[in-house]
């Protein structure tokens, strides 16, 4: 029989087709030879159960949705976002579900997969403020939603969040403690709440130190190589004197690293890099980086498991935050300071 159905599994057991269904959903309540005896027959004939037909009886679709709202060529072109779009769909996996990953800027396809239940819940990464009406959709829509990055602007969210603050501070400190004094940043797209968390602790940092920032010592990069690579150019072209560079991701950081060697200078003997993310290439790289790990994998397994927490026990008390503390990868990018 090449298509059997749980009626005809039913009819050949002697058992109704609710035992059956209970039998392939592994429900407890079945007699082991009667489960013995269904399960025979569904390996006889081969029999897979219809997903849709699951979903529909348990009001699921065991897939979940990972928005991320930011232009397709910015989101492919930073390691960042594969990294982490990697450990979700591992961690969805393992607990048995889908992802349908959303790129959508005007949150539109994000809205209306959440308003014809084609998702069980949402991951929303990077979020920003103008972003705050889709998401407000989303709470009262009732479905599981959590953010990866810190939203103050939706306090009643769940997210997991890098102490960006914190992580920027290590590299300061790791470059003022090599003796370097002048030091210039390449921030990342201002739009991001990153971006002014990271400068920030670097600002602290120079003024805790009583150490000038002058114009043309920041610099803002689109988290890309050649925007990392056109801003070290122009910092150098007006700071030929600097001795070290803080670069607020690692994709931008390879672009440093290339400009520095076109400007006839070495890393880090003539200076050192500090950048942020610890994504697989900074290792891999010639001098390999010097960066913060915001250990993107473990965030990445935290989310998924807060979501499926929140779907599958929607009862259980948890924090609305979860913080995750930035540890500091010491590599070949930094020296200390030559005279």
């Amino acid at each position: 029989m090449a298509n059997i159905t749980i009626s005809e599994i039913a009819r050949e057991a002697g058992v109704s087709k609710s035992t059956v269904s209970r039998v392939l959903n592994s429900k407890p309540d079945v007699l082991p030879e009667t489960k013995q005896r269904v399960m025979e027959i569904v390996e006889k004939y081969g029999f897979q159960p219809s997903v849709y037909a699951i979903s529909m009886s348990q009001k699921r679709c065991n897939c979940i949705g990972v928005v991320i709202p930011h232009d397709i060529d910015y989101i492919f072109k930073n390691q960042y976002y594969s990294e982490i779009q990697r450990t979700m769909l591992k961690a969805a996996q393992k607990r048995g579900y889908y992802v349908l990953l959303l790129c959508c800027k005007d949150m539109k396809e994000a809205i209306n997969a959440v308003k014809q239940r084609r998702v069980d819940g949402l991951i929303m990464v990077s979020p920003l403020p103008e972003h705050k009406s889709a998401m407000t959709t989303f709470l009262e829509s009732n479905i599981p939603f959590v953010t990866v990055g810190k939203c103050q602007f939706l306090s009643n969210a769940y997210q997991v969040c890098t102490d960006n603050y914190k992580g920027a501070m290590l590299a300061m400190e790791h470059l003022l403690g090599l003796g370097h004094r002048r030091i210039a940043y390449i921030n990342g797209p201002h739009f991001l709440p990153s971006s002014g968390e990271r400068c920030r602790a670097y600002l602290d940092a120079m003024r805790a130190e009583n150490l000038p920032v002058t114009e043309g010592m920041i610099r803002e990069g689109g988290n890309s190589i050649e925007s990392g690579y056109a801003a070290t150019k122009e910092i150098l072209s007006d700071h030929p004197d600097i001795t070290a560079l803080f670069v607020a991701s690692d994709y931008m950081a390879i672009g440093v690293e290339s400009a520095v060697r076109d400007s006839g200078m070495r890393v880090p003997d003539d200076i050192s890099i500090v950048s942020f993310d610890n994504i697989p290439i900074a290792a891999q790289i010639s001098p390999a980086l010097t960066t913060v790990d915001q250990h993107i994998e473990e965030k990445g397994q935290l989310c998924v498991d807060l979501l499926l927490d929140l779907l599958e026990e929607p009862n259980t008390q948890r924090a609305h935050s979860i913080d995750i503390a930035p540890t500091l990868c010491v590599r070949e990018s930094t020296s200390k300071v030559r005279s």
